[in-house]
């Protein structure tokens, strides 16, 4: 018979014990050896893996306004969290070498037909991890993160390790790629004859309860990153089924399924990345603008809407004013320059402004060089000399993160910082403000349209 034949043959390659215990130490000792070597090339690049891994952290901490650096808080913790990501690193690009090792070690005791699962199984397995690990670095990570910090509100300061930051994201990137396996391990089941496609489909709730426990347990505990975690495990659970048994009922419900998934992530996209306009009051000389993706300044029209990502800049003759799209009212001076970065968040790149901050649950946020200004509800003046910068309330109260530090400047208050220059004339910057909101009063009046 050939099966037996097959079974004849297979017995044949087969080892007494402690040949095979022989095999198995040469097999884990190369592939000790492979993640050794790895490591050491990769603890050459160390900072560039690191720059690699920190990308998400930084994309969130940019669009929040936020210092992008992350933090150590012992000598020791450094060097401990490099070789944690290098190891990481080195495993992971071990990966497919470690696999062939394990394949070459039970290839000598699988079938004919056990050896053609395994060798259109393991491809499609990595590519299912790699998908996953993609899936938390590019989606889920950066959304989860800034979902994070903008939960913690006004008046706090993230200080993010270094430790924990690369904890977070290989655990969420290794958890990912490993939950991304489900089909192919709901197939294999099925294929072996422990479940069938009825089993999977009568257990459909039960694995949704168990898909949700789990992302509770992988991701940090906020409702956004569990969701976005449980929803792909859903489809994937759907997608095994199809695998298994494909039929119009399977389709049907994958297809409503994914679609709900892209409505989802089209979704957190447009809440995150969805541009604020303003809208440019007035002006005295010509006012330039240079759009987000332009590289061409132009003149600032009457009409003009100011989208995210554009700079305005004012001459030596000229001042200008404009209203954000959550009421904030912003002046600049002569021979300033400003960013509209996001959603409450402005960069004074250079000059003097008066922002009239409307009242929000989130702070708005002014950056200047390496300092950043939050408040809300305030008036506030901030002016940049060659030297100097001065941060001037004159109503409500401000934070000035300098240097990781924060200071509290309260109405009526003046901070310097840096050294060098003269002081701006506080009653002068009290004066002026109290035009501006003067004036500020009678444009309200004139019923301006957002």
């Amino acid at each position: 018979m050939p099966e037996a034949t097959e079974e004849n043959k297979v017995n044949e390659k087969r080892l007494p014990l402690s040949d095979h215990l022989e095999e198995l130490r040469s097999r884990i000792i190369k592939s000790i050896l492979i993640v050794i070597g790895l490591f050491f090339i990769n603890w050459v690049f160390k900072a560039k893996i690191l720059g690699i891994v920190k990308k998400p952290h930084s994309i969130t901490m940019k669009n929040l306004g936020l210092p992008e650096s992350l933090q150590v808080l012992s000598y020791q913790e450094g060097f401990y969290a490099y070789i944690k990501l290098c190891l990481i690193a080195s495993v992971f690009m071990a990966y497919p070498l470690i696999l062939y090792q394990i394949w070459r070690f039970v290839e000598a005791g699988l079938f004919k037909k056990e050896r053609r699962y395994v060798k259109v199984f393991a491809p499609v397995s990595y590519l299912a991890f790699v998908s996953g690990v993609l899936f938390g670095y590019y989606f889920l990570i950066p959304y989860g993160l800034q979902f994070l910090i903008k939960i913690l509100g006004g008046g706090i300061q993230p200080m993010i390790t270094m430790s924990q930051y690369i904890s977070l994201v290989t655990m969420l990137t290794l958890a990912l790629g490993i939950v991304f396996q489900l089909p192919l391990v709901m197939l294999f089941i099925s294929k072996i004859g422990v479940l069938k496609a009825e089993d999977f489909i009568k257990w459909r709730m039960y694995a949704v309860l168990v898909i949700f426990i789990l992302a509770a347990v992988i991701t940090p505990p906020d409702p956004f990153t569990q969701v976005m975690t449980a929803l792909p495990m859903i489809i994937l659970y759907e997608i095994g089924i199809l695998s298994i048994r494909p039929s119009k009922e399977a389709v049907k419900r994958f297809g409503t399924l994914l679609g709900i998934g892209v409505l989802l992530i089209c979704i957190v996209y447009l809440v995150f990345t969805l541009p604020t306009k303003a809208n440019f009051l007035e002006s005295t000389g010509t006012v330039n603008i240079l759009p987000d993706s332009g590289t061409n300044w132009q003149p600032l029209s009457s009409e003009a809407k100011i989208h995210n990502g554009a700079t305005l800049k004012t001459e030596r003759d000229s001042k200008a004013s404009f209203l954000l799209k959550d009421g904030t009212y912003v002046i600049m001076d002569v021979d300033t320059e400003i960013k509209v970065v996001k959603n409450r968040n402005l960069n004074l790149i250079e000059g003097q402004i008066l922002i009239s901050i409307k009242a929000d649950e989130k702070p708005f946020i002014i950056t200047t060089k390496n300092n950043i200004v939050t408040s809300n509800n305030s008036n506030i003046d901030i002016r940049i000399s060659k030297h100097t910068i001065f941060v001037t309330v004159t109503k409500g109260e401000a934070t000035v993160v300098v240097n990781g530090q924060e200071r509290k400047v309260f109405e009526g208050r003046q901070l310097k910082l840096r050294t060098g220059g003269r002081p701006a004339d506080i009653n002068k910057v009290i004066q002026w403000a109290k035009e501006m909101r003067k004036k500020l009063k009678e444009q309200n009046k004139r019923n301006i349209s957002l």
